[in-house]
């Protein structure tokens, strides 16, 4: 029987999109199978974000084509990002075994039906084949693909093209479908998903759309990612309140607690703009978790620079942060600006950041233990069951009982770590 294997590299975007893939090899009758070497045909999906996921793609595509070389199999399909910007290397390092999907990242239907369209000739199958149902607790749906912020440090904008917004109606029947299947949560997505339905002529779409998905029968958790600051209001936090099924967490990148940073990272908002928001969801939510994402040694990030973000980090006390080193990615105006950081200096603000983040985690995490949490079931092994609590953190736990995925169970939380949390039903 036919394999084949997926290797997702980046986003939740990604995620979605080798969703999508994987529901095609199902179509032909493909099993899938955990690993490269096992794989008939292997797909990667890539993120051009960081160039270490570019170079890890580089890499795992001349590994595939080794493989390829001794037995003839797998054979290389690439998608997402890089091959927007590196198809020429690409093809250098698979030659014959490679097949490119079309670039543009609105096009995803499209990229589908060309994938089906490429598997139909390499298999010599038809289409036709009954499809392997497969049970998601949750699931990603994305509302606004592309970008217009063109933050000084990001690729996005010249790899997935300016902001368009799907239509709400197109929306809520996939979600309805989704739930009709079984699956209890679902995750929104777009690069700046809070910019949703600006295109559209529609300031309030973002909060509109919230309030629609809120509504469906059956749905039981609902979650959105990525909004951005400056288009984040103290009154969307507040009607926000008001939506039962949307989940107490907050993910809200900052990258930077220096104004003089977020100028030239071209975030278009301050430091206080950011700190009021945080203020509005501590009010709002007093439950909530936040997490944000952080870079260090941007271009001209001078010491005090990187003790603003240091202080910002302690002010909100984040519970997790995302941290990096600045990367630069290929046609940026920060790839080309004075005042680069060094390596060595970047690397040691990021473990420096991330000691310190560390220790708020795990002191936040503690604060749960002793307390009773509906917890959503995603795996189970053996004894042991993992799943998420309503503020995103994870949870593995042990029961007395037999618990499957997608069911909800109350959680006694017993201890903690700075990465999740233990406990027992």
């Amino acid at each position: 029987m036919r394999t084949f294997a997926i290797v997702n590299f980046g986003c939740q975007m990604n995620e979605y999109e080798s969703e999508k893939f994987r529901e095609v090899f199902y179509d032909f009758g493909l099993v899938e199978v955990s690993s490269i070497e096992e794989a008939d045909i292997v797909l990667f999906n890539s993120c051009a974000v960081r160039e270490k996921s570019e170079q890890k793609l580089i890499s795992s595509v001349g590994y595939a084509r080794s493989l390829y070389e001794k037995y003839g199999r797998p054979y290389v399909i690439v998608a997402g990002c890089v091959a927007s910007i590196k198809e020429r290397k690409i093809k250098e390092v698979a030659r014959d075994s490679l097949f490119m999907l079309s670039k543009g990242y609105e096009l995803i239907y499209e990229r589908v039906n060309e994938l089906r369209s490429e598997l139909s000739k390499y298999l010599n199958a038809n289409n036709s084949l009954n499809k392997v149902g497969v049970h998601r607790v949750f699931a990603y749906v994305p509302v606004i693909f592309g970008c217009n912020s063109f933050c000084a440090y990001c690729i996005v904008p010249a790899t997935k093209g300016r902001e368009k917004s799907r239509p709400i109606n197109e929306v809520l029947d996939e979600v309805k479908s989704l739930v009709d299947q079984g699956v209890k949560e679902i995750v929104l997505l777009g690069q700046n998903i809070n910019h949703y339905g600006y295109d559209l002529g529609k300031q309030e779409g973002f909060i509109e759309l919230l309030e629609e998905v809120g509504r469906i029968p059956n749905l039981k958790r609902l979650r959105y990612l990525t909004p951005h600051p400056a288009y984040f209001t103290k009154e969307l936090v507040k009607r926000m309140r008001r939506i039962n099924t949307l989940m107490p967490h907050f993910h809200l990148p900052v990258q930077s607690g220096s104004n003089k940073i977020l100028s030239l990272m071209k975030r278009g908002y301050t430091k206080e703009h950011y700190l009021e928001i945080i203020e509005t969801i501590k009010k709002e939510f007093p439950e909530a978790s936040i997490t944000t994402d952080i870079i260090v040694g941007f271009p001209n990030e001078s010491e005090e620079d990187f003790l603003e973000t240091i202080n910002l980090v302690k002010t909100v006390q984040f519970d997790k942060s995302f941290i990096a080193a600045y990367s630069k990615r290929p046609n940026t105006p920060a790839a080309t600006m004075e005042g680069q950081i060094d390596p060595k200096t970047k690397k040691e603000r990021l473990n420096y950041l991330l000691k310190i983040q560390n220790e708020i985690s795990l002191e936040k995490n503690k604060a749960y233990i002793g307390g009773t949490y509906e917890v959503l079931v995603e795996n189970v092994k053996g004894n042991k069951a993992f799943g998420r609590i309503p503020q995103d953190k994870l949870v593995i736990f042990e029961s007395s009982f037999e618990v499957h995925p997608g069911d909800l169970a109350n959680v006694l939380i017993t201890d903690a770590d700075f990465i999740h949390l233990r406990g027992k039903a």
